[in-house]
């Protein structure tokens, strides 16, 4: 899958995107400027390396549900969008996710740094809308929801790796 370069769209805070940054996912058309939406511009940073890949996730924003399998989630006609695309050679990951309508979704990203579809705790990187404070468990589904209103809504994700006792990012956000 190859990075597609899209020209001038709006990150938050109405900051706009060097001319060479690349949106990755399935669909970076759908983030857009003028693209009619809903898509979500999932912008995530504090990466420890560059191997591997970054999955982003979105899930329903109902407790049960949130981090369930996609397996179960499809199977019972719910929300579950997977996709993964390879960690940036540099900069930040920019990654497009059509959504199926407008509301309220939970989403995760993994920092998938050994490539192998699943998350080893230890050594992988994770995040989440908000940027909650983690520990050793999951966040409330409440701290990881975002609300998807207009045609394009924007993340700023920081990834976590455990430390310690605890998962925090490498280094705090300016």
């Amino acid at each position: 899958m190859k990075p597609v370069l899209l020209l001038a769209v709006m990150l938050s805070a109405g900051g706009v995107l060097a001319q060479d940054a690349h949106i990755l996912g399935p669909n970076p058309e759908a983030c857009a400027a003028d693209a009619p939406g809903p898509a979500v511009l999932v912008q995530t940073h504090g990466f420890k390396d560059r191997s591997g890949n970054v999955r982003v996730e979105l899930y329903p924003a109902v407790d049960g549900d949130f981090l369930a399998p996609g397996s179960r989630l499809r199977s019972e006609g719910k929300v579950f969008q997977r996709i993964d695309v390879p960690t940036p050679p540099t900069g930040d990951a920019l990654v497009c996710v059509v959504l199926p309508a407008h509301g309220a979704y939970a989403m995760s990203v993994l920092h998938d740094r050994n490539a192998n579809s699943k998350l080893d705790v230890y050594s992988d990187g994770f995040g989440f809308p908000n940027n909650p404070r983690l520990g050793f468990k999951k966040p409330a589904v409440e701290k990881a929801t975002f609300k998807a209103e207009g045609a394009l809504t924007r993340l700023d994700v920081v990834l976590n790796y455990v430390s310690g006792f605890s998962a925090r990012p490498l280094s705090r956000p300016k």
